[in-house]
């Protein structure tokens, strides 16, 4: 009987310590795309707002545009002591389908750790509802109950996007395509 529950016990350690290694593995984060030689940089946020105004025609953004985007807005850091050999990277976004795989990036003492949230966005009457739906710590998949320790850093990369957030949400349908994101200003 001491010998079983040895074995059960050895058997549940084995699983806690390949779980925190394919945790800690961190996913492969594409990097940012620079802009075509040439091409207009057009300013994300204006004409999100301009379209929004004339309703005119679908707004179509692409996945390398968007990081580009979230590149530049947002920058953080990590208050003292953790700040020391802790700090935030960036934001990647990969789209499919109906849904979008933000990859939350940080750099810990040259080590990069991932953390994924699978989301959708919806339309319900006169508003919208963004759902999580899973996710993953590196390369260990979860269910969206175990993201709940991203939820501080989630708010966070909100309140930074307030005013991105605010424009996309006036829009009347949100797609999320293969690669890029279409947004429908028309009135329905």
């Amino acid at each position: 009987m001491k010998f079983l529950l040895q074995l059960l016990l050895l058997a549940a350690l084995s699983a806690l310590a390949g779980a925190a290694w394919v945790a800690h593995r961190p996913v492969d984060v594409a990097p940012v795309e620079p802009p075509k030689p040439g091409a207009r940089q057009r300013e994300l946020v204006d004409d999100l707002k301009q379209a929004a105004i004339k309703r005119s025609a679908i707004f179509e953004i692409g996945e390398a545009e968007l990081n580009r985007h979230l590149s530049k807005a947002l920058v953080g850091t990590l208050p003292e002591p953790a700040g020391k050999w802790a700090q935030f990277d960036r934001v990647a976004l990969e789209l499919e389908p109906g849904i979008a795989h933000a990859t939350l990036v940080w750099n810990v003492r040259g080590h990069l750790t991932t953390a994924t949230v699978d989301f959708q966005v919806e339309r319900l009457d006169q508003t919208f509802r963004v759902e999580v739906i899973g996710g993953s710590y590196g390369h260990l998949k979860v269910p969206q109950g175990m993201l709940r320790p991203l939820a501080p850093a989630l708010k966070k990369i909100a309140a930074a996007l307030q005013e991105e957030i605010h424009v996309l949400f006036q829009m009347n349908q949100i797609q999320i395509a293969q690669d890029k994101l279409l947004l429908d200003p028309r009135f329905p």
